[in-house]
């Protein structure tokens, strides 16, 4: 089978689940299929209409295509300025490419970067398209309200819209996709602007939008809903975004298959008994708002006021907060991908009080597959891994399933049995591609 995969890019120029999961299932799909690689670039600073594909020479087994002069890539943190994410490209470069890579299927896991015309000129030459739903880029809950446009006059949105928030500007963006950042990105001086960028509580940002702007962000929104309608098969990769997308789209066809990577085993062992009294608390991913992150911070604080037998540890990213300096919260900041197993073993139960419809969470599945325990907020895809009773719908009922375990620490041990009894966990990725071909592609 030809396998064409859109993803955002290669580690270590992109990174997060989606990356992760693009790249190792390209990798594992080009064992026994013609896989190609296409991801967008750089962007010329001079305006053109025409898109432009380089192979590149990478360490996979896959190849690799950079499409040049793609649109803007907003990584979901927002959008300045509508009117560059909608500009049209020519078709002529895309059928070209398109017919000499001649693909069965084009496996899509964003639209960030991608004109509809490439979807336009698919579905011309009968190219069947998937997407696995990573996140909610591209859909506005306010596009589900009476009057969408007088809403969109506002940048103020939920935790789950990406496309409200004010962005960088077009300029900033392409200097982000330009070759020279994707080299310095990791050198200490970036870090530090990047720090200071993201420590920086951004008040002065005006709400409201100009006339235009709200009708150009109407038009941005439609502008995906049409392109969400030329994919053929979904593939939801959790009941959570399953429901979510259905909302918007609510004749796509699909099917539910949890989402898994190439570096999760089984590592469940019965022997981790908690014999001591003081519970190790966890909490990964980005110190924000939309994943519960202050809520926590405040729960913990206020528990801390009555229970002194716990710790709680902090992973993946680099604000400074004052809870961390607590003695009994620690800040572990960036953590690099090849140390997570350490992070695991160090914890007893990670907490996920995710505020927005998250559509999976790799953090459940590789925390489940070291035997910790997770407690998770009814927004977490994951959460189609879980037991009940490891589920909460608000703080209230979150602290009493904290409370109860630190009146009685010794209860872990029951819920780690019922860890070790999850028999529905997709620790085989071999497997779990299979289940994509046989499923997503064959659908």
């Amino acid at each position: 089978m030809k396998i064409l995969q859109y993803a955002l890019g290669l580690p270590p120029y992109r990174r997060g689940g989606l990356t992760r999961y693009s790249v190792d299932l390209s990798e594992t799909l080009s064992k026994n299929n013609k896989v190609t690689f296409l991801y967008p670039g750089k962007m010329p600073f001079l305006p053109s209409s025409r898109l432009h594909f380089y192979e590149k020479k990478t360490k996979y087994h896959f190849r690799v295509i950079e499409m040049e002069n793609p649109l803007p890539v907003s990584l979901g943190i927002g959008i300045d300025s509508s009117a560059p994410y909608m500009e049209k490209r020519n078709k002529e470069n895309i059928v070209s490419f398109l017919k000499n890579e001649n693909p069965d299927v084009i496996h899509i896991h964003t639209l960030m970067g991608l004109p509809i015309e490439f979807l336009e000129v698919a579905k011309k030459l009968n190219i069947k398209v998937v997407y696995t739903t990573h996140d909610f880029y591209g859909l506005c809950p306010k596009m589900l309200k009476k009057d969408a446009l007088q809403e969109l006059k506002n940048r103020k949105c939920t935790y789950d819209c990406m496309l409200c928030p004010n962005g960088p500007s077009l300029y900033k963006i392409k200097i982000m996709q330009s070759p020279i950042y994707a080299t310095l990105k990791e050198k200490n001086f970036v870090k530090k602007m990047r720090k200071s960028q993201k420590q920086r509580v951004i008040d002065t940002v005006k709400m409201e939008v100009s006339e235009q702007e709200a009708q150009n962000r109407y038009r941005l929104r439609m502008y995906y809903i049409q392109m969400f309608k030329l994919i053929d098969v979904f593939h939801y990769n959790s009941s959570t975004s399953k429901s979510y997308f259905r909302h918007f789209l609510p004749h796509s066809t699909g099917k539910v298959i949890n989402i898994t990577h190439s570096g999760i085993h089984d590592n469940r062992n019965l022997d981790l008994i908690i014999k001591n009294s003081r519970i190790k608390f966890g909490y990964i991913g980005p110190y924000d708002e939309k994943k519960g992150f202050f809520e926590l911070c405040k729960i913990m604080t206020q528990i801390r006021k009555e229970y002194k037998n716990f710790e709680v540890h902090f992973y993946g990213d680099i604000l400074e907060e004052k809870i961390f300096k607590k003695e009994w919260a620690t800040n572990h900041g960036v953590v690099d991908s090849s140390q997570m197993k350490n992070v695991y073993k160090n914890i007893d139960i990670l907490i996920m009080p995710s505020k927005w419809h998250e559509t999976f969470g790799f953090s459940v599945l590789e925390a489940l597959s070291y035997g910790d325990i997770c407690i998770v907020s009814k927004n977490v895809g994951a959460k189609d891994l879980l037991p009940s009773e490891f589920v909460f719908k608000d703080n209230n009922e979150l602290i009493a399933k904290l409370t109860k375990i630190l009146n009685k620490p010794l209860i872990i041990n029951e819920y780690l049995k019922e860890v070790e009894k999850l028999n529905n966990l997709p620790f085989d990725f071999s497997s779990h591609v299979s289940s994509i071909i046989n499923e997503i592609y064959k659908y």
